[in-house]
């Protein structure tokens, strides 16, 4: 059954009947217990509160370093107690949420001192109890706390950045002239940090955290000259990354003439794809489809990915389309950049194309990155195109044999079995040697990698 058919079938049982299950399972499973004393709870929000605030005390004490192989179950344990939260006090006890979700965003720096959280999990949790904080607080309507000093009290806790949707996501608590109110502070504070003199003649790092402050509070107020503003305070002549960033603030709230400024201004060549890339918004959201149909155009010249190709194919008619393909395949003959136009022939349907390439160009085919050629490889075998597999593989196999990586040795007796079955598919070996002449030269040349040579009679 899923998982509807279940919760309806459920409601269809006696209360008694889910009692009694219930019970069993207390009974005769310990480990289930804290779950079950907590669902018991939910009807009693104090009793509810009181519970989950142990919890918390419990991850507050805790010193046990938790490491990386840990750190996932307890991220899941540290989820839990916010789940609870949100789902059994949220909406019948905004200010017990509140107070509680506080309490657990306490806990944060101690946790992370004692967490590998290599992985994010952990951080991640404390993030989104982060915009839970907000939610419960803007659901206590009843409350006389100052909002504006709380977020801001709040936000110069972040040491560990889990503090980051903060600020973005404060509209959700604070009216538009509390933001204002918040990011004049930051203004000003941006401001006396420019004044103040510093050691380094390099970037000053008292401008970072208002700086930031500020461009946050400017997304709150959906207010992108805002966040440029913070931008050109500290930087007067902004980097082509931090264009980006003022870029993409403006295209997020669709204000695109101010976009456009930006975007034709000097980009170093470094940048040309990511500039292209922002025009391409620009131009879905203003509907130019002529220099939409540009931009995209230069997008694929330039990286020759397919996926540029086909967001270039979607806005052309069919005539465009066929003149575009063919435009592409006979490019891709062409070899420039080997493994994107192998690639390229094999997503355009082109496989036998794709095989005259790797055949005719074995220089090209032995330098390919080893993760390339091994799905050419398979994706040959796949179209029944055995000569090209086959080359793929001797690739592989030469290039683990060539660099003696007697780890990769395992790999290395694959491909060698490999190109023994697709040796009886193959009529004619045309421009390879044939299979016996390759083994003859693979035991002349690494004869005396007797490591490989054993392993293979093993296996």
């Amino acid at each position: 059954m899923n998982i509807e058919e279940i919760e309806k079938k459920l409601t269809q049982l006696e209360t008694k009947v889910i009692i009694d299950f219930v019970m069993n399972l207390y009974i005769y499973n310990p480990e289930l217990h804290p779950q079950i004393e907590r669902l018991i709870l939910r009807n009693d929000p104090s009793e509810f509160a009181k519970a989950i605030n142990k919890r918390i005390q419990s991850v507050k004490r805790g010193r046990k370093f938790v490491d990386y192989y840990a750190s996932q179950s307890f991220a899941l344990d540290l989820e839990s107690i916010t789940h609870d939260i949100e789902t059994g006090l949220l909406q019948s006890s905004p200010a017990l949420a509140f107070d509680l979700v506080d309490k657990f965003l306490a806990t944060a720096e101690k946790v992370l001192e004692r967490c590998d959280d290599s992985n994010g999990y952990i951080g991640e949790v404390y993030r989104e109890a982060t915009l839970l904080w907000l939610n419960a607080a803007s659901r206590w309507t009843d409350s006389k706390e100052n909002w504006l000093e709380r977020v801001y009290q709040l936000y110069q806790q972040n040491d560990y950045g889990i503090l980051d949707p903060l600020l973005p996501n404060s509209h959700l608590l604070l009216s538009d002239e509390q933001l204002k109110q918040l990011a004049w502070r930051y203004e000003s504070e941006l401001k006396q940090a420019i004044k103040t003199p510093t050691k380094n003649k390099g970037f000053n790092l008292l401008t970072l955290s208002p700086s930031v402050a500020l461009c946050s509070v400017a997304e709150a107020l959906k207010d992108p000259s805002l966040h440029e503003r913070a931008t050109l305070l500290t930087s007067p002549k902004p980097n082509d990354l931090q264009k980006k960033t003022i870029v993409k603030m403006y295209l997020k709230f669709e204000q695109v003439d101010k976009a456009l400024e930006w975007l034709n201004t000097p980009w170093d060549s470094r940048f040309s794809y990511d500039r292209l890339s922002l025009l391409d918004n620009v131009y879905c959201l203003n509907g130019d489809h002529e220099k939409l149909k540009e931009v995209r155009y230069q997008l694929y010249q330039s990286l020759r990915e397919y996926d540029d190709f086909k967001n270039y194919l979607d806005i052309l008619n069919e005539n465009e389309k066929k003149e575009a393909i063919a435009e592409a395949i006979a490019t891709a003959e062409q070899a420039k950049n080997f493994s994107t136009e192998v690639t390229m022939l094999f997503e355009l349907g082109e496989d036998k194309r794709a095989q005259n390439l790797v055949l005719s160009n074995p220089v090209d085919a032995a330098n390919c990155y080893y993760s390339y050629l091994l799905e050419f490889a398979k994706r040959f075998e796949k179209s029944t195109l055995p000569l090209a597999a086959i080359a793929c593989y001797r690739y592989l196999l030469l290039d683990i044999l060539a660099r003696a990586k007697s780890k990769s040795y395992g790999h290395a007796v694959k491909y060698y079995k490999k190109l023994a079955q697709l040796d009886t598919q193959v009529e004619s070996y045309a421009i390879l040697i044939s299979y016996d002449d390759f083994l003859q030269q693979l035991k002349a040349e690494h004869g005396r990698k007797r490591s490989f040579w054993d392993r293979l009679g093993r296996d």
